[in-house]
């Protein structure tokens, strides 16, 4: 069993910090002064912003470096996602597919904390919005890319664990929302029905690839939180994303392109930097209705980020809205 984990004291993060600068900058380089800013405002992990004031060596000139400290529960976890940073910066994909991830700087065991460069960039919601053209086709690129990089993973993730996840979560929605529960489990049913197979080979997927974790620089995609990262079908991380943009034109009216047009985007830039494969919009489709089941659960139960009774508000009319969309995804089904 992993012991509790302790939050290390200033004593404890001034030697790690120092012994890191050292590993990346060499020996004589020395750590003046340094601050720690939360980061994360939701999630499993405490994430902070390192913001390190170092000198050369041989009492060089003063610089400046921000870094990123998260603190993980598991030490497996910090490991796994240590080893999948590594792989990915070894190999070719950040150039394939214009795109930066962070990279490791250093990881203590003892606290648990893994060191990463910290990534700036404009929200890619805000970046879409502004830019328009180039965005969305960038993100498919880069996306193309990381399923097409091989890397050493042993969790897989398959229709069946999906299914199994929404089960009782759908159990929960239909008590919640009774006007809406034979819409809620018709879903389930189709979605039951319709499961696709699990791909021959699995490819590599970040398992959370949504808006939160997507940032813009000109020409140039960043790709952030690699906890979730897993192995199955490239579907499932292209779905994940659409819904997250289908609820920022729901709750946002107007601020981004037609949901059709941004659809057609990313899947079309998608197919032109992967392998042919024909049945990829079907299965883009499943797991996107599967998505947007597990967000209404999200919004209808997870108090966790904003309890106060304005944002529970805003969430119980965002639920209703996305509810409505799943309603007329049962119709079109009926109809099919």
């Amino acid at each position: 069993m992993t012991p509790a984990l302790v939050s290390p004291t200033r004593d404890d993060e001034q030697h790690i910090l120092s012994a890191a600068l050292r590993q990346v900058r060499g020996p004589d380089v020395s750590l003046e002064d340094w601050s720690a800013q939360p980061l994360a405002k939701h999630g499993k992990q405490r994430v902070v912003r390192y913001d390190l004031h170092a000198r050369a060596a041989h009492g060089g000139e003063l610089f400046s470096l921000q870094w990123v400290g998260k603190f993980y529960e598991d030490d497996g976890a910090a490991r796994r996602v240590d080893a999948v940073l590594q792989e990915l910066a070894a190999s070719d994909c950040g150039a394939r597919g214009e795109m930066e991830v962070p990279r490791v700087l250093g990881y203590d065991a003892p606290r648990r904390l893994l060191l990463l460069t910290y990534e700036a960039g404009e929200s890619v919601v805000s970046a879409i919005a502004h830019h328009r053209g180039p965005v969305v086709p960038a993100i498919g690129r880069a996306l193309a890319a990381l399923h097409g990089t091989p890397v050493s993973l042993e969790a897989i993730t398959c229709p069946a664990d999906v299914l199994g996840d929404l089960r009782p979560r759908v159990t929960e929605l239909c008590a919640r929302f009774p006007g809406h529960a034979g819409a809620l489990r018709h879903a389930l049913t189709r979605l039951a029905h319709d499961a696709p197979a699990a791909p021959a080979a699995a490819s590599f997927l970040h398992g959370d690839f949504g808006t939160a974790n997507l940032l813009w620089r000109p020409g140039r995609l960043v790709v952030l939180d690699f906890d979730r990262c897993t192995r199955g079908d490239p579907a499932l991380d292209l779905g994940y994303l659409l819904t997250q943009l289908r609820r920022v034109t729901v709750r946002k009216p107007g601020k981004l392109p037609e949901f059709a047009s941004l659809s057609s985007a990313l899947l079309d830039a998608y197919r032109r930097w992967s392998p042919p494969d024909a049945g990829l919009a079907s299965r883009v489709a499943w797991y996107e209705r599967a998505t947007l089941l597990s967000k209404l659960h999200v919004l209808a139960f997870d108090l966790t980020r904003h309890p106060e009774a304005e944002a529970r508000r805003q969430r119980e009319v965002e639920a209703v809205e996305l509810l409505q969309c799943l309603a007329s995804a049962s119709d079109s089904d009926r109809s099919s």
